[in-house]
């Protein structure tokens, strides 16, 4: 039965709109939420890329306050530093010159970077060329 000052043809239209308002919602707060997750994850990935950069600064500081100490010094295995883990190998170039090669490892991801460290006579080490290595 048809209620008195609504037509037969009305009947359901308000809860119909109000389905489709609800529907519409959902589709809104779904793309807004794919935006905040996607923005997370890059917030994520950008946060871990500036603690792998100074992980790997550490490490080649760490090389090379060890070679003005001692010029014969190796490098060191990977080793807890922080959050991470940072390893380095020394090979000596030349007299007084040597290649440092630091990784450093976090949340599963490795930067590696390449250092040319001069060191003077007088135990003084200092870095002349500094690379990130691709990979």
């Amino acid at each position: 039965m048809v209620k008195p000052g609504r037509r037969r043809g009305e009947a359901g239209f308000g809860l119909l709109m109000a389905l489709m308002v609800l529907f519409l919602l959902s589709i809104a707060l779904a793309l807004l939420a794919g935006s905040l997750q996607l923005r997370m994850r890059l917030v994520r990935e950008d946060a871990q890329t500036v603690i792998l950069t100074a992980l790997s600064d550490a490490a080649v500081a760490e090389a090379v306050a060890n070679l003005a100490q001692n010029a014969n010094y190796g490098g060191a295995p990977a080793h807890d530093f922080g959050h991470g883990k940072i390893a380095t190998a020394i090979t000596p170039i030349a007299p007084g010159l040597f290649d440092v090669v630091a990784t450093a490892t976090y949340a599963s991801r490795t930067r590696t970077v390449e250092a040319e460290v001069f060191r003077a006579p007088g135990g003084v080490a200092n870095v002349r060329r500094w690379r990130r290595l691709p990979g």
